[in-house]
């Protein structure tokens, strides 16, 4: 038996940890509990939280006394690295490490990564395409003067006015963006911009539920118009023109990008079917659209502008965009 003081020292060194600590019996009794695995348990719920720490149990190696470390388990929701050590017949101590966030954020990293390349590449062949289409744009606008064919003409202008425009988006997505922020109502921006589709798409209604606490946010509103322009355009497309788009706002506790709630939310959801399961991880990769005939550079280029804000941009499911912006100036150094 330990000594008091002894005890007591132990004690006050485990609940120091900030890692989940558990020590269980061998008869599957929990003896101790640190506050972190405490703050766990309220996380992700007393049935999943004993089932999680029970399972361990079951591995041969502890059943020999034997140590066993860097075990992964999925509960769904969260994902852990686990180490476990016995000690003696009494019972195990039980480290649980949240990775949830780190795989995530590792997801996260890989899709920028995937869009840098892609775009890089592009932005290579589209510059060398840009000396051909000047000069057939030249030459069109030459034959312009001519009145025979003209609407041949008109047509090859039209289609380099939209090779440049696949250039102009593909140069954002690869290019450095200089942001201009001022702190700004996110609430005036929305509704300057939904008025401007009302008035164009009679047939949709527009609902917002905003949170009237939100503070001002730093934004270059240039550079954000356009990524909520694109998504609400995009939104208006989905259901064909008529139905329903809501615009929610509030303070995000996302836990993997915003676990401090030093961000604001806004997400945008229609009553269309939604983007397809196998669209998904693809969705903001450069020429992945869900429309027919479409590019898909708006929402690359729309989450390379989210990112400069220091926020993110993700499709959440059930027809839902979330854009993730955070409501100070983040300071890097």
């Amino acid at each position: 038996m330990l000594k008091n003081e002894t005890y007591t020292v132990l004690k006050e060194t485990l609940e120091s940890i900030q890692e989940p600590i558990v020590v269980v019996s061998w008869e599957n009794g929990i003896l101790y509990e640190n506050p972190s695995a405490k703050e766990l348990k309220l996380k992700i719920g007393k049935t999943e939280y004993i089932k999680l720490v029970h399972s361990i149990l079951q591995f041969d190696n502890l059943k020999n006394k034997s140590s066993v470390k860097g075990i992964f388990k999925d509960t769904g929701q969260y994902k852990f690295l686990i180490d476990a050590y016995p000690f003696g017949d009494e019972g195990i101590t039980i480290l649980l490490r949240d990775i949830t966030r780190f795989l995530e954020l590792e997801e996260s990293s890989k899709l920028e990564n995937a869009i840098i390349t892609i775009s890089k590449l592009l932005s290579k062949i589209f510059h060398d395409m840009k000396g051909p289409i000047g000069g057939i744009k030249g030459s069109a606008q030459l034959l312009l003067e001519e009145p025979n064919d003209r609407e041949l003409v008109e047509d090859i202008l039209y289609e380099v006015q939209r090779l440049e425009k696949i250039i102009s988006e593909i140069t954002t997505i690869n290019k450095d963006i200089t942001l201009h922020k001022t702190y700004t109502n996110i609430h005036y921006l929305l509704d300057d911009i939904v008025s401007s589709f009302r008035k164009q798409y009679r047939n949709v209604n527009f609902i917002n539920y905003y949170d009237p606490s939100l503070p001002d946010i730093p934004l270059d509103v240039d550079y954000m118009r356009r990524v909520f322009v694109n998504i609400i355009r995009n939104a208006v497309e989905a259901i064909e023109y008529s139905g329903k788009i809501w615009i929610y706002t509030g303070i995000s506790w996302d836990k993997v990008y915003s676990p401090k709630g030093n961000k604001i939310y806004i997400r945008i959801k229609d009553s269309g079917k939604g983007v397809p399961k196998e669209l998904e991880d693809k969705l903001f990769l450069p020429f992945i659209s869900t429309k027919k005939g479409g590019m898909g550079l708006g929402l690359s280029s729309s989450y390379k502008i989210v990112k400069e804000h220091g926020g993110i941009l993700k499709y959440i499911g059930n027809s839902t965009f979330e854009i993730l912006l955070p409501y100070k100036e983040e300071v890097k150094g």
